[in-house]
């Protein structure tokens, strides 16, 4: 796989890039996902021993893939949400946190979530990224890298409600 020239190293702000959602035939996988981007500020990194101090702290475990996670129910429920490193191919190598820093990383969503309250599940991830950009003085960024301004956030609140809404009519035309 060749890289593009327009190829800044990030890795796909969408962990389902290349898997059409709509046409899944076990309905299993996501429709939609929810991306915040929480960015090193120009000409910085994240240190990889601080970044998993902060991300352990705010209640994310390191799992499957080789990311973060937030579960339901503290460790053991399904997931809610995942970090992924900013890079490609994603993921953080624990054994070697020391040496690594990052110019960022993602938390993204999937919808349907788990959780029967998919505006929750926003809401702790939306937190948790704050919490995480403040402690690192970094900025947040939205899927394509903009700044996430309180218009951006409410915008994503509405994707979550038109989603749910089409999943209700789709509910309602299987009858």
């Amino acid at each position: 796989q060749q890289q593009s020239a327009f190829d800044d190293g990030f890795a796909s702000d969408d962990p389902f890039a290349g898997e059409d959602a709509e046409e899944g035939d076990d309905g299993n996988e996501p429709s939609e996902v929810l991306a915040i981007n929480v960015l090193a500020r120009q000409g910085r990194r994240f240190a990889g021993d601080e970044l998993l101090q902060i991300l352990l702290a705010s209640g994310l475990r390191f799992g499957e893939m080789s990311i973060f996670h937030r579960h339901a129910n503290g460790k053991n429920g399904p997931v809610l949400f995942s970090v992924a490193n900013a890079l490609n191919p994603g993921t953080f190598d624990l054994n070697e946190i020391s040496e690594f820093t990052t110019p960022g990383v993602c938390f993204f969503m999937t919808l349907p979530n788990v959780a029967s309250n998919n505006m929750l599940v926003y809401e702790q991830m939306l937190a948790t990224a704050r919490h995480v950009q403040q402690s690192l003085d970094a900025e947040l960024k939205d899927d394509n890298r903009s700044v996430m301004t309180a218009q951006t956030m409410e915008h994503y609140r509405q994707r979550i409600r038109d989603f749910e809404l089409q999943q209700l009519k789709n509910a309602h035309g299987r009858r």
